[in-house]
């Protein structure tokens, strides 16, 4: 295990996350929140853009794996996600072989949402053209994702981060849009968490009387989970918070483990007076 990955299990069950790049992201502006509105002692989390990683989870079952967003660090210089002089780390594909997982050995990759940087690769240039990173799995993206106008658009066009992920596997048979929860395996299910966009999903692994969650961006920070009133402009405010309060109410009657796309660290949720917190505990 490197710094850039972690594992934990659930029993037999493993689950791993994986680190593909850091980018920056500066949350005043994602929320569009004027210093103000700013609780006293949050000025670090709002003064400056913070460092957050891209993470992919690996969920290994005696029976299966399942590759929970595929990423890769795709970043040019100039973009405003981009770290000045910061050299990522190796891709997705090396840290699965670190595991020992082979790309044709991946039977599922969920997608939690149609935002590029969870599903940029899901195929890779080769031969000339885009082909499958994961040959052998059945693609999941949300049916409200797949069928946007912004999605569609991208499909007629070969040379957009769409038209060359989604359009390939959709060519290939292997992308299946779903709509509401799915049971994958009898361990891992695919649950709809609308709000981040229309089709966001996340996924349930529960094994031996143990649950974890892969949030993808239902959260970018844990000040989203004390502050459930705070989230990119971008999303749908009352689904985000509606998907934000079932994840809730289930994680803390679980006792379930946490990890979500853009927080570094696993966690847990703690009840306070007031709501909830993120806890990290000791694992």
């Amino acid at each position: 295990m490197s710094e850039w990955t972690r594992t934990i299990h659930l029993g037999d069950t493993a689950i791993t996350l994986i680190n593909v790049g850091d980018i920056q992201l500066n949350l005043a502006e994602a929320y569009r929140l004027a210093e103000k509105d700013c609780p006293p002692g949050t000025s670090a989390i709002f003064s400056q853009p913070l460092r957050i990683p891209i993470q992919c989870i690996l969920v290994q079952t005696p029976q299966t794996n399942m590759l929970l967003d595929a990423s890769v660090y795709d970043f040019t210089p100039d973009s405003p996600l981009a770290i000045a002089g910061y050299q990522p780390p190796p891709g997705l594909l090396v840290r699965l072989a670190e595991r020992g997982v082979k790309p044709d050995q991946i039977a599922h990759v969920v997608i939690t949402h149609a935002h590029f940087d969870h599903f940029s690769s899901v195929t890779e240039k080769r031969d000339g053209g885009y082909q499958p990173c994961f040959p052998s799995a059945r693609h999941y993206v949300g049916l409200a994702d797949w069928e946007s106008a912004n999605m569609q658009k991208g499909l007629d066009d070969t040379a957009s981060v769409a038209g060359h992920t989604f359009g390939i596997l959709h060519r290939e048979g292997l992308l299946e849009p779903i709509t509401g929860n799915r049971n994958l395996t009898p361990e891992i299910q695919i649950m709809a968490a609308p709000g981040e966009t229309p089709g966001h999903q996340i996924v349930r692994v529960s094994t031996e009387g143990q649950t974890f969650y892969g949030l993808g961006d239902l959260y970018h920070h844990p000040v989203e989970i004390e502050h459930p009133e705070w989230m990119p402009h971008w999303a749908n405010a009352d689904a985000n918070r509606s998907s934000r309060q079932r994840l809730v109410d289930a994680a803390l009657a679980e006792n379930a483990l946490l990890a979500a796309t853009h927080i570094p660290m696993i966690g847990r949720l703690k009840p306070t007076a007031s709501g909830v917190i993120w806890d990290t505990p000791k694992l």
